[in-house]
């Protein structure tokens, strides 16, 4: 075997006119369907404020991604009207002041005023519970349980 078969290719062989069409009667056609054709709805746009139905069964989960301590106060207006939010703090991870202050808002008014909960996804997730909302470890006995003393103590976060 020589060289030139293991030779690597680079996008720049390739920069001449496109290959060329060959038409074969025997092959079934098939219909191209254009860019034009296919439309998308940017929801975001269409609904910037969207009605969400206010249920007491129900709850709301917001993501967000924290940038700086300025999205706090809309953190703590979601847990304060029972909602929950998972965020990604990783945009705060280099800057070690600020994250702290942020983890102590949060905690001050979670844990402390609301009596909620904050739970660790991953190492730069988070994910905020309002009160009444608990975190369980392990998924095991969450679909058996059919009230929450069967859960037990010990699964709590």
């Amino acid at each position: 075997m020589s060289e030139e078969e293991h030779k690597p290719v680079s996008l720049d062989d390739f920069s001449g006119a496109p290959p060329r069409n060959i038409d074969l009667p025997s092959a079934p056609t098939v219909k191209q369907v254009r860019k034009e054709e296919t439309l998308y709805h940017d929801l975001e746009i269409l609904f910037p404020d969207a009605p969400v139905p206010r249920v007491s069964t129900g709850l709301v989960l917001h993501r967000a991604v924290l940038h700086d301590l300025t999205g706090i106060p809309v953190l703590l207006d979601w847990l304060a009207d029972g909602d929950a939010a998972i965020v990604q703090m990783e945009k705060l991870m280099e800057r070690s002041v600020e994250l702290d202050t942020a983890l102590f808002r949060l905690n001050k008014f979670i844990e402390g005023d609301l009596n909620g909960q904050i739970v660790r996804l991953t190492d730069t997730r988070l994910m905020l519970l309002p009160p009444g909302c608990r975190g369980v470890r392990g998924v095991e006995n969450e679909a058996f349980a059919e009230d929450v003393e069967d859960l037990g103590q010990g699964g709590f976060l």
